[in-house]
């Protein structure tokens, strides 16, 4: 039962990580971009390989970009 739990604990975690970091990543990237990238199309037979792999590139620039802003503030304020 405990690794039930934590599968279903770390999924949660897994998928709030990857939605908070997904929704700053492309905010920053649609405004740098000027609203070109990045573009959501409908998973359809092989292209779902690459949108998967676009997703995760979209979530590692908004883990980044908090990074850096984080690094910034403390920079500043410290």
């Amino acid at each position: 039962m405990e690794t039930f739990i934590g599968l279903v604990l770390g999924l949660l975690r897994h998928l709030a990580f990857n939605a908070v970091f997904y929704a700053i990543g492309c905010g920053l990237l649609k405004l740098v971009t000027l609203g070109r990238y990045p573009r959501l199309t409908p998973l359809r037979g092989e292209h779902w390989r690459h949108q998967v792999q676009d997703v995760d590139l979209v979530t590692l620039l908004g883990l980044l970009a908090t990074v850096a802003l984080l690094i910034l503030m403390a920079h500043w304020l410290g």
